[in-house]
């Protein structure tokens, strides 16, 4: 079902404490509304760009929530969503990182699982930069394949080491990916921020191959993004570095952005690398501009996202 207009019962929704639906973007970035769900927020990595910084002002400390105030508000959704016929995917990956603290993602899956195995309209998003150490809530319950989501947001392996202090290493993200994939979950994949260090061709090509011809990943989607500069992370990031690849950037609703040519380029060239490893499923942009979107897809390299708010050609990794 597409949810076009924000009635009564879908603006109860919006801004809730435990389940939220976004529908905030502004109108010169494609970003379709999705849901999101709020068991902990906050994260222990310290990656330089993340925007949690500015959302939490400065804190981005871990918090778990009452799970049980999450499970009665996830009781509700599923009633309510098998009512009105909305298929839906709540992201638990948009205030927090879903397996960094994995035990806390344990408490979390234990309390939800009752309520989601059995019905078919809503599934958890789980996206995080965690490695094979921390998936081990999922891998003992095969029954959670049939309601959860695993999304893994990479990087290669320079980008990492300068970008993302404390995630798991590239390798570690892409055994996990592969774990959970035996073990019959979707996997999706965010190539996000694309960060377009001096040898950025070599580095992202060399990771595409490492997806698909090293850990033979089969992943449904793959989202590509770059950097985004909101006014609050600017502001509250202990390290600014990132910043530099803002030069002679683009100002846009949803903060500063590279180069407009730069990030055609890299989007060209990331996308084109996915389709020649025989990739056949859904490439996505997070994020960007109407404008950047039409002219890839009048390239072929993604489809046309449609019109806004919906976005009904924006396969990516938050909507169903």
């Amino acid at each position: 079902m597409g949810l076009i207009l924000l009635d009564e019962e879908l603006l109860r929704w919006v801004g809730g404490r435990y389940i939220s639906y976004f529908s905030k973007a502004p109108e010169d970035i494609v970003c379709p509304r999705f849901w999101v769900i709020k068991p902990y927020t906050g994260c222990p990595y310290s990656c330089s760009y993340c925007y949690l910084q500015g959302t939490f002002y400065g804190d981005k400390a871990p918090r778990l929530k009452d799970l049980g105030m999450v499970q009665a508000a996830l009781r509700e959704f599923v009633r309510w969503a098998g009512e009105r016929g909305v298929r839906a995917l709540l992201n638990a990956g948009e205030l927090a990182d879903s397996l960094a603290i994995p035990g806390w993602a344990d408490r979390f899956l234990r309390a939800v699982k009752p309520i989601l195995v059995g019905q078919e309209m809503v599934r958890i998003l789980l996206l995080t930069k965690a490695g094979r150490e921390s998936i081990w809530p999922l891998t003992g319950d095969p029954e959670l394949a049939k309601v959860v989501v695993a999304s893994f947001s990479i990087n290669p392996g320079r980008v990492v080491e300068l970008f993302e202090r404390g995630a798991a290493g590239l390798e570690s993200r892409l055994e996990a990916a592969g774990e959970l994939q035996e073990r019959g979950f979707e996997i999706r994949l965010r190539i996000d921020p694309i960060i377009p260090i001096s040898s950025w061709r070599e580095e992202y090509r060399r990771l595409i191959s490492l997806v698909f011809n090293d850990y033979r990943l089969k992943p449904s989607r793959i989202t590509l993004g770059t950097l985004r500069g909101l006014k609050k992370t600017l502001r509250y990031a202990r390290e600014r570095g990132w910043a530099v690849f803002f030069t002679g950037g683009e100002r846009t609703g949803w903060g500063m952005k590279m180069e407009r040519g730069l990030r055609l380029q890299v989007y060209r060239e990331i996308a084109a690398w996915i389709r020649e490893e025989g990739f056949a499923g859904d490439i996505a942009l997070c994020k960007e501009t109407p404008e950047i979107w039409r002219i890839l897809a009048g390239e072929g390299a993604v489809e046309d996202p449609g019109s806004h708010p919906e976005w009904p050609g924006v396969k990516c990794n938050c909507r169903p």
